[in-house]
């Protein structure tokens, strides 16, 4: 099939309220026409380069991929009591720093203690969930009130 029949039948389309079809016209509002052998005017041939998401999720997954685990680290006898006292000393509306064990490795969080869960051992920082278990350090920033 030769080059031109491939292509017979197809219409170009200029955006902006221009004929559909028509090849002449102006590019940018200027009174010069686009010569029938470019093609597409420019600025609407650009459009066809703009970015696009084709695998979303990919780079996130990228980048856990690239984590390195972390090895968990079993608190001493000492440090697990003084943690202890830590949460039972805790009020609602306390700014802490904890660090604590996440999937493969340790996170820092800052900020507002929402809830002290003993039932269920849970602690609660700015609607995020923290097991106790998984604590490692916690310091008291500011205390409420």
């Amino acid at each position: 099939m030769a080059r031109g029949d491939a292509f017979e039948g197809l219409v170009w389309e200029e955006v902006g309220g221009s004929a559909p079809g028509s090849l002449s016209g102006t590019a940018r509002g200027t009174d010069r026409p686009v010569p029938e052998h470019i093609g597409r005017p420019h600025p609407d041939r650009a459009r066809q380069f703009m970015p696009f998401a084709a695998l979303r999720g990919y780079y996130e997954l990228v980048r856990d991929a690239e984590r390195v685990a972390e090895p968990r680290v079993p608190l001493a006898d000492d440090e697990a009591r003084a943690l202890d006292e830590a949460i039972a000393g805790l009020v609602r509306g306390d700014v802490v720093r904890c660090v604590f064990y996440e999937r493969d490795g340790y996170r820092t969080l800052v900020g507002a203690v929402g809830q002290v869960d003993l039932i269920y051992r849970d602690l609660w920082i700015v609607r995020e969930r923290i097991p106790f278990a998984s604590i490692r350090s916690l310091e008291v920033l500011y205390p409420a009130g």
